[in-house]
């Protein structure tokens, strides 16, 4: 079973602990202190994180906040009557799913399922992103040595067939062939 973190007021924690059975997880820790969720949720990592609306310590905003940050598991945010002035807000903290009381057994299994969905895509794109990122780097670091090699007077289609020859002899990245070209220890 997957292991789950409930932060919330003692009828709720009940509520949800006889459903996430159900979803395949287990409450492995239960609380109603804001700040002791934050270090139990660093110190356990868990699987998911259920917060409700009326918890001590800190805001439960805040507190979604913070964890949605940290990026440790998927988080849902329960929202009472009392807190749908709250909402606005709620949607801000990028939290992954927002369920609203009373609980109904569907609503959370389902709501579960969306969130772990939000957050494995957002782990996917992150991914991706970084990749893009390193991508645009080592392009920006081969037009620079390209530029470099220009102004010593080679022509461009040359400069990159020099670096792309060198990568290949000495079995370096062409990106590692630009950084050397740009830090001045290597010219064709």
């Amino acid at each position: 079973m997957k292991r789950a973190i409930l932060i919330s007021q003692e009828k709720q924690i009940n509520e949800l602990n006889a459903i996430l059975p159900l979803a395949n997880y287990q409450a492995i820790a239960r609380t109603d202190s804001g700040i002791e969720a934050l270090r139990m949720a660093q110190r356990v990592e868990p699987d998911l994180i259920i917060c409700g609306g009326d918890i001590h310590g800190i805001s439960p905003l805040d507190l979604v906040q913070n964890l949605v940050h940290a990026n440790i598991c998927p988080v849902i945010f329960v929202l009472d009557q009392k807190d749908y002035v709250n909402l606005d807000f709620a949607l801000k903290t990028n939290v992954h799913h927002i369920m609203t009381a009373p609980l109904r057994a569907i609503d959370v299994v389902s709501g579960i399922a969306q969130a772990e969905h939000r957050f494995n895509r957002e782990i996917e794109l992150r991914k991706e992103m970084n990749k893009l990122n390193d991508e645009l780097k080592t392009r920006k670091l081969v037009y620079q040595a390209i530029l470099i090699l220009i102004a010593a007077g080679t022509d461009e289609e040359t400069a990159y067939a020099s670096i792309r020859t060198e990568a290949m002899t000495s079995r370096k990245t062409i990106r590692a062939i630009a950084a050397e070209v740009v830090k001045g220890t290597w010219r064709p």
